[in-house]
Formats: C-alpha cells, structure tokens, sequence
C-alpha cells in the first residue's frame, strides 16, 4: 500500500473533525491529536518539497514578529520560576507551554511549503459534527453508557471539553464549506444540535462561547472588514482592564438575567476573579510568576477570601491570571501578541473573516470564563482549530497563501 498518497491535507481535516468526537470519550485527547497532526503536516510537507525546504521554512517563520515576542515571553516565563511560590510547578507549565507554542510553529512552517490540495467539500463535515452533538446529548440522556463501555468514569463533567470543542468548530462548518449550502437546513440543523449539546452538557463556559459566536456573526457579516478592529479593540480592551472590570461584572448584567443566574456560574467567577485582581499590585511589574495562581490560597493564607476564592487552582480567567502571575511585562508582551494577531487577519478573504472573527469570539470568551491559561489541552484545541482555519486559507490560495 502506498501510504504517501495519504499524506496530504484532506486527511488533516479529518482527524481534526474527529477531536470532538473522541473528546466525549476522553477530554485531555486533543493533545496527542495535535502532536499526531504536526507530525503528519511534517510528513507531507518533507513528501512534497524536502526536508530542507521544511527547514528552511521553519528558520523563515522563526524570525516573524510573533515568533520573536513569544520567543521573549518564554524566557520571561522561564525567568519567574525564580521568584514563584511553586517552582516545580512553574516551570513544568513552561516547558509544557512552549511545547505547545513549538508544535504550531511546525505546523505553520510545515503549511507554507506543503503542495496545496483539493479541500473535500463534503456534507459529512457538518454531518460529523451534528453527529458528534447527538452523541454528546445521548451520553448526558442516558448515562454516559459508551463512556461506559470503554472504561471511562461516569461523571457527566467529564464531557464539557468536547462541547467547547464542537462550538469551536461550528462557524468552520457553516462558512468554511460552502457546498453544505446545497443541503436545505443543514447549517441550521448544525447551529441547533450544538446548541443543545452546548446547553445540556454541564459546561457554563460552552454556553457562554456559544452565545458570543451566534450573536456575534451577524454583527461580523454587517462589518465586513471592520470587524477586525471591532472585535481587536474589544478583546485587547477587556485583557488589559479585566482587573478593573472583574469587580463590577454583576452590575453589568441586567438585573433581570442576573436574579435567575445561579451563583455557582456567574457569581463564584465574579468573586474569584475579583480576589485575584486585588492582589495583582502586591508584585505589578513582574507577577508572582507562572503558575503561582496554585499557590495563591497558601501565599496568602492569612486573608479572609483566600479559603473562598484563591482555591481554585487559578482565576478561571486568562487576563486575571496573566496580570497576577506575569505582572505588567507579561501582559505587555501578550497585548503585543494580540495586536499582530489581529493585524494579521488583515489577510483574511472578506467572505471567511465573519467565521474567522466568530470562531475567535468564541475562544476569547472560553478564555475569559474558564480554564487556565495555560492548560496544554486548551492550547492544543485551540492550536488544531487554527490549523484547520490556516488549511482552509491554504487550498483556497495555494502558493499564494497568506501569511
């Protein structure tokens, strides 16, 4: 058998289709699937254009901006293990981090010399996701009885990740394949049966992502390009002023919402993040160094809300817990790594860039509400997500793919 005439994109799509799946079975999957997928971009790219053109590739990719900046905060990272409360723990999420940042960056240099394929446009993309959705509805209905069967525990929780999955990948199905079109209903039927895996799985943050990538979409679709700077603004706006922003999240809920929120979603967050943001100008300009948000309840011991909200492993929160561990340099370089982001979408087609901006709302919206951040299975979702964006980009350009 001929295995090279498997190494080509189109097989990427696929396993990347198949996470959601998979991670109803096992949550923490996503990250030997990205693993796989570098690996397999590596494979064909070498099988294309050479290892050397590969190489090549990675050294050019290497000297970008972005890869300089993150270059910078790994160090920095690295730095404040020396001052951090917890410094096994530190610097294991270092390594792990920049692990995670090495693996996109081959799968970037490995895209840009990559021979361009046909992308299959086949309604089984969105009949895979509506699928993976009933499978994650029935699981919850009926007691998780796969899960079950393959020896994975029980609790309904357990299955949360795979619902943030399929809301990631939902404004890739109803933009990025555009023959699904020639199905009646078919994006319908996809917004819908992700809704409801979203709603009766048991994860706030799925909900919340879903919310932000359906209401958003129009508003992207009327911008146009404009969006970019909309949602740019936004987003840096909200990372760099979260800690002032985190103590009056109740009051900018509308009163009618907020009495019927349960405290245990929007409430313990709210304190949670709050308790953190008071801390941050205890060490401002170099944080209290990565990871150190595991420790805060024993640093701060003496504090009345350390029992209560310092003891959740970290704020629950990306911004907060940059600003509490990483200080002002570290949310300095991070904002920089925001902006060229979204410079960079610049180079978006009109006609993907509402998807494109849906698919980011959504992530900055997990990001604000839940995880840590810097869990390797969140950036290695993130990580195949983008991967199957920049594919998409990729067949739709060849040679001339955007950077």
């Amino acid at each position: 058998m001929n295995v090279s005439r498997y190494l080509n994109l189109n097989t990427v799509v696929v396993i990347i289709f198949a996470t959601p799946f998979l991670m109803v079975l096992s949550r923490n999957i996503a990250t030997p699937i990205f693993v796989l997928v570098a690996a397999l971009l590596l494979l064909c790219a070498a099988n294309d254009r050479g290892p050397k053109a590969v190489l090549q590739s990675g050294i050019t990719a290497g000297r970008s901006p972005a890869a300089l900046l993150l270059g910078v905060l790994v160090v920095f990272m690295g730095l404040s293990v020396s001052w951090s409360t917890s410094v096994e723990r530190s610097l294991e999420t270092t390594v792990h981090f920049a692990g995670n940042l090495a693996l996109f960056g081959l799968c970037v240099a490995a895209l840009a010399v990559c021979a361009s394929a046909q992308l299959i446009r086949s309604i089984l993309f969105p009949l895979a996701i509506i699928g993976t959705a009933l499978f994650l509805v029935s699981e919850v209905i009926l007691g998780t009885p796969v899960r079950a069967l393959v020896g994975a525990s029980p609790e309904v929780f357990r299955m949360n990740r795979a619902a943030v999955a399929l809301v990631l990948m939902l404004p890739f199905v109803l933009y990025g394949l555009p023959q699904a079109k020639k199905v009646p209903g078919l994006r319908l039927a996809a917004v819908l049966t992700v809704g409801v895996a979203a709603f009766m799985s048991d994860s706030e943050t799925a909900k919340l992502a879903f919310i932000a990538a359906i209401l958003l979409l129009p508003v992207f679709v009327l911008l146009k390009d404009k969006s970019i700077w909309f949602l740019g603004i936004l987003t840096l706006g909200t990372f760099i002023l979260m800690p002032v922003i985190s103590p009056h999240v109740m009051s900018l809920i509308p009163d009618v919402l907020a009495s019927r929120l349960p405290y245990g979603s929007v409430g313990i967050r709210a304190d949670i993040w709050t308790a953190f943001s008071s801390l941050i100008s205890n060490h401002f300009f170099l944080g209290h160094g990565v990871d150190a948000s595991y420790m805060a309840a024993v640093d701060y011991k003496d504090l009345d809300i350390a029992a209560r909200f310092l003891g959740w492993g970290h704020p629950h929160n990306f911004a907060i817990q940059v600003w509490y561990e990483l200080g002002v340099i570290g949310v300095g370089l991070f904002a920089a790594l925001i902006f060229l982001f979204f410079r960079a979408l610049r180079a978006v087609p009109v006609d993907l860039l509402p998807a494109v901006l849906s698919t980011v709302a959504a992530v900055w919206t997990v990001a604000l509400v839940s995880h840590g951040a810097w869990q390797a299975w969140w950036w290695c979702l993130v990580g195949l997500v983008s991967v199957l964006w920049l594919i998409e980009l990729k067949c739709r350009h060849g040679a001339e793919a955007p950077e």
